[in-house]
């Protein structure tokens, strides 16, 4: 039985009705849902305040499953399916993907641009990279705050690796916009060979987003894939030596294999594609539906190169239709 952990919310979140996040297993042979946990949020939205059904990451580490919610991480018994802890911090906001290597969890904190790393026995909060390092604002044209614009260029980036730009704050009930560290939508962390891959959905607000390799022994970071190469870069999976990613913003896949970046546009179209996972045979993608269209959710299975579709499951039954279910993440049992 081939069994995988998607995660799940509501399109139209900004409700008053259905302030749920899920995390469902599904038995891709019978396409069906085996089990699943449904986390009830807040909703609220005020010129600098926010909250919102949204989840993110899934991964599963042993018998923890660990799952992101907006401002808060969710531990999981996988034998019983349930819920045994929940952890929060005031960096976290905005949270998308996460990684694990056993030991510490890697959670992209995207409403302040920082990968944060907790210890997996302690909770304690291990160390914190971005939004102040360097590779983050070096080639930053401008930063947009609510009323102030700030240049940096020259000299005032070295003034602001001296200052640190990033301090100590309560940031998890922020709007992204208000952070002041929103730039990149720095959205998930990948683990391979002992570097952390970090993807960006866009870079300095309006350029393409890229795909940054952190070392973690030393957390000195350069650039895999640079800034303007990837439209909506979401998820990250590595294949050998090969890095395949979803680009949400054109609906297409792409892998960069020996230095040279390839994409290529799936069906169905009218969708944007979030959610990525291989099976060892196949790859699933999952397809949200966009904004004010009447198209169910699916996730969709593809031959090793997607030039063919393979087989397909909707699973747009998890929210009532005026609210339409999306997929955020695709992860292996």
């Amino acid at each position: 039985m081939l069994r995988y952990l998607v995660t799940l919310k509501p399109q139209q979140y900004r409700t008053p009705t259905h302030n749920y996040a899920i995390l469902a297993e599904i038995d891709w042979d019978d396409k069906r849902v085996l089990r699943e946990v449904r986390f009830p949020t807040a909703s609220y939205e005020t010129s600098s305040a926010y909250h919102a059904p949204l989840i993110g990451g899934v991964c599963r580490v042993g018998e923890r499953v660990f799952v992101t919610m907006f401002n808060y991480i969710v531990e999981l018994d996988y034998k019983t399916f349930q819920i045994v802890n929940s952890v929060s911090h005031p960096y976290t906001v905005d949270l998308h993907g996460l990684a694990s290597d056993g030991k510490y969890l890697y959670v992209a904190a995207t409403g302040i641009d920082a990968v944060l790393c907790f210890d997996l026995q302690t909770w304690d909060l291990v160390w914190r990279w971005g939004p102040d390092d360097p590779i983050l604002y070096a080639d930053r044209i401008e930063a947009e705050l609510e009323t102030t614009v700030v240049f940096m260029r020259g000299r005032q980036r070295k003034q602001l690796q001296d200052n640190q730009i990033f301090q100590d704050a309560e940031y998890r009930h922020m709007r992204k916009a208000m952070t002041g560290y929103h730039h990149h939508h720095l959205n998930d962390v990948i683990l391979h060979d002992g570097f952390l891959y970090i993807t960006t959905k866009q870079w300095n607000h309006n350029s393409k987003g890229c795909v940054i390799r952190l070392d973690l022994a030393s957390r000195e970071a350069e650039f895999l894939i640079p800034p303007d190469s990837l439209d909506g870069l979401h998820d990250g999976v590595w294949v050998d030596d090969d890095f395949y990613v979803t680009e949400s913003g054109a609906n297409q896949v792409a892998w960069w294999s020996d230095g040279k970046l390839t994409h290529r546009k799936i069906e169905p179209s009218s969708y944007f594609v979030r959610g990525l996972c291989d099976t060892g045979m196949s790859w699933l993608v999952g397809f949200s539906t966009l904004r004010n269209m009447d198209l169910p959710a699916l996730i969709v299975e593809y031959n090793r190169d997607f030039t063919q579709i393979i087989s397909q499951m909707d699973v747009s039954h998890f929210y009532p239709p005026e609210k339409a279910t999306t997929i955020h993440a695709i992860s292996r049992a």
